[in-house]
């Protein structure tokens, strides 16, 4: 009987046990004496039966990366209290009117904005944009997540940086990526960093040490 036909008609581990007995049934009759069809049949059974297994290890490392993966995702979505705490407090000045040096809801500009919004854990930040993008090491883009800055350039294929917004939420990577800043035309608003004007303007991202 082939395994297809084995698999077919009895439980996978069934199958299984019946190729391993197989397997030593055909080591001990070629000891003893000319193979005969059946023998032939049985040494194709354990050919078949060590492919499986090696089908089911390299099925069980796969198990095991898809697992780490989840959880290394699980973890990169999982809240911050710190973090969420700066948001909030760099939403609730949306829309403050963009002035150059501000601090204060009157008005504020990118820098101060995030300088304010980490004040609340107390966490010192820069004045300026520049300097603001030495706080941490960089982040790729694929690995972006709530609490990074993103830096900008005045205009495109520019590399200095003159804004700086913080990152709010990662809904799709590198399709939906929220940012708070304080733009000079509408003030204090959240944008996609991937919706087109920022995106051409973008240079860089680093995560605040905390």
């Amino acid at each position: 009987m082939g395994l297809r036909a084995l698999i077919k008609k009895y439980p996978l581990f069934l199958v299984i046990a019946l190729l391993a007995f197989a397997s030593c049934r055909s080591f001990h009759l070629k000891s003893e004496g000319p193979v005969s069809s059946d023998d032939v049949e049985q040494q194709q059974l354990a050919r078949e039966f060590k492919k499986l297994e090696k089908k089911a290890a390299r099925q069980a490392k796969k198990d095991i990366w898809r697992t780490e993966k989840r959880k290394s995702k699980i973890a990169k979505n999982r809240s911050n209290p710190k973090i969420d705490k700066v948001i909030s407090v760099a939403r609730s000045y949306r829309g403050t009117p963009y002035k150059f040096g501000g601090t204060t809801r009157i008005g504020i500009d990118c820098s101060g904005l995030l300088c304010q919004s980490f004040n609340a854990i107390d966490y010192k930040l820069p004045r300026n944009s520049t300097e603001q993008s030495y706080v941490g090491p960089t982040v790729r883009e694929k690995d972006l997540q709530k609490g990074d800055l993103v830096f900008f350039s005045a205009s495109r294929g520019s590399n200095q940086i003159t804004h700086v917004g913080l990152v709010t939420e990662v809904r799709k990577p590198q399709e939906e990526v929220m940012f708070i800043h304080s733009s000079t035309r509408l003030g204090v608003i959240e944008d996609n960093l991937y919706g087109g004007y920022w995106r051409n303007l973008y240079i860089k991202a680093v995560r605040p040490s905390l």
